[in-house]
């Protein structure tokens, strides 16, 4: 028995050895190793756990942290990245990983899927821990009950292709990006093709299993009520840490109608799109119709139009579906010829740029999807654009280097249904139009070349041209498209409101600030633009 302690003594001595040399490669002033001890004296098993968590002395600590930075112009040498990543595969880990975190002066960052705007997930500029739910990614749907567990570190093209396993009858609505993370996405609302049938996916959020900055695992019943309500489109991170949504799974027909057609300004695009504005919104809630807004070169000339994409889903068949669109939306032009009825998963394909056909496997293949390499900012608008003004931001985009798209979802429906005030999330009726302005980095070698920067000055005056057409008082903006521009003060209510009432609104915010308060009054779990404590 003595032998026994005394090797595990020995091999935890060595273990903690190896992890402390790298510090003097790491990018923070304190060293690692009482950290490490700690991670690894609280376990039963160090062995295991040494095999968990890295440091930048080891040979796949980059690989980890590079694989899920799903935006890449934070993939450069200036960016600060972990002084240690944990990869848990079981949830003592992360009670331990929280417990040695406070113990030893870090801040933690929650990485599901990497999808953060802002690489606020994955990056810090204070000594941090990046817990990497990659290891956790079970899910579990029940068709019987409509219903599916799914955990933190899954992302929403393993939910669908597992979903699509079982049946062609039931879906989740979420988002179309394969690779988003579920942990994260719920947390601050989420929204996809779905939204005007079904609302968003954390309207759709039956429980959770979520841990405390105690470490407690609670579940809806014990974390009550208002905890419940703000993981669900507050963003979860700043109150703890989601471990698995259950999930409440929606009827879909065994076939949906989808089409894509194209229009520039030569066949009538700005007329087209501004009546798509009253209709969109309006029309029967099983149709949704994304559009996407570019400009481009008309061929080989010099001149430039713009291009606008309207891609649709329709949650029936064709034979229904053209006749809606005849009454509601002429204009339009959609023909039985650009129609096809496919599976909803294999909607999700389409809508992420890829040919029906494609086998639906590649959803869980997170190296097959492409990443992105942008900056964005969001709006919504409460009123059409007037033609005018459409005009005006056509000259814009045509201004630009072809770095720029408009993607454009209309609301209404469902998501009218639900109070400003029923989850956090605010941006209900009235609502016209989501607008996501991006402009991308490609054939830069960084986002701080005069090339990229150029770039973000022409985004933020695009910004600026479409103050007068979005809402305002407060200008709303979607707090899953993460953007620090609009600030990032916490020190007292006046400064965080700046960009809180942007994401939540004013009650929303308020009542997120009185909940934080609560549940980590140390505000354990934070960043920037997490909920503050004052």
């Amino acid at each position: 028995m003595k032998k026994c302690k005394l090797s595990s003594s020995v091999l935890l001595m060595v273990v903690t050895f190896l992890f402390s040399v790298s510090w003097a490669t790491s990018l923070s002033s304190s060293s690692s190793g009482d950290l490490i001890s700690c991670l690894l004296s609280k376990s039963n098993n160090v062995t295991t756990v040494s095999q968990l968590i890295f440091t930048p002395v080891n040979a796949s600590f980059l690989p980890i942290w590079q694989v899920a930075v799903q935006n890449t112009r934070f993939l450069k040498p200036s960016t600060r990245r972990p002084s240690v990543i944990v990869t848990p595969m079981e949830e003592t880990l992360i009670q331990t990983c929280v417990y040695c975190a406070k113990k030893h002066g870090y801040e933690i960052r929650i990485r599901s899927g990497g999808h953060d705007y802002e690489g606020l997930s994955y990056t810090a500029d204070v000594p941090f821990v990046m817990l990497d739910f990659t290891n956790m990614r079970s899910i579990d749907v029940d068709v019987a009950k409509r219903t599916a567990w799914v955990q933190a570190g899954a992302t929403l093209g393993e939910l669908y292709y597992k979903i699509s396993r079982e049946t062609d009858t039931l879906y989740f609505p979420a988002g179309v990006c394969p690779t988003v993370g579920v942990g994260g996405y719920m947390g601050g609302g989420g929204y996809g093709n779905l939204l005007r049938k079904y609302g968003t996916a954390a309207d759709n959020v039956l429980d959770a299993r979520f841990m405390d900055v105690d470490g407690n695992i609670l579940d809806r019943k014990s974390m009550g009520e208002d905890l419940f309500w703000a993981i669900r489109g507050g963003g979860s991170s700043s109150f703890g840490i989601v471990l698995a949504w259950k999930l409440s799974l929606v009827p879909v027909p065994k076939k949906v109608t989808v089409f894509i057609l194209n229009k520039t300004l030569e066949q009538g695009a700005t007329e087209i799109f501004h009546k798509y504005q009253y209709v969109a919104p309006n029309i029967d809630r099983n149709l949704h119709i994304r559009t996407q807004v570019f400009a481009e070169y008309i061929g080989n000339t010099t001149k430039k139009t713009i291009r606008i994409m309207f891609e649709g889903i329709y949650q029936g068949t064709t034979d229904t579906l053209l006749p809606l669109l005849y009454r509601k939306f002429p204009e339009l032009g959609v023909t039985r010829e650009i129609c096809e009825e496919i599976r909803m998963v294999q909607s999700t394909l389409v809508f992420w740029g890829l040919p029906s056909s494609t086998p639906t496997e590649i959803l869980t293949n997170r190296s097959a999807i492409a990443k992105l390499n942008n900056k964005s900012k969001s709006d919504y608008t409460r009123a059409p654009i007037p033609i005018k003004g459409l005009k005006k931001i056509w000259r814009k985009l045509m201004q630009n280097d072809e770095s720029a798209l408009l993607m454009i979802n209309p609301f209404g429906g469902r998501m009218a249904d639900f109070s400003e005030t029923a989850i956090p999330y605010p941006h209900r009726a009235g609502v016209f139009l989501q607008i996501l302005k991006t402009v991308n980095f490609n054939g830069q070698p960084s986002d701080t070349t005069p090339t990229s920067l150029r770039r973000i000055a022409w985004l933020r005056s695009l910004d600026a041209l479409m103050t007068p057409y979005v809402s305002n008082n407060p200008r709303e903006a979607y707090s899953n498209y993460n953007d620090l521009d609009l600030g990032v003060g916490s020190a007292n209510y006046k400064e965080a409101s700046v960009w809180g009432e942007r994401y939540w609104k004013r009650d929303n915010f308020k009542k997120l600030i009185r909940i934080k308060a609560k549940v980590d009054p140390h505000n354990f779990f934070r960043r920037p633009q997490s909920i503050p404590v004052f």
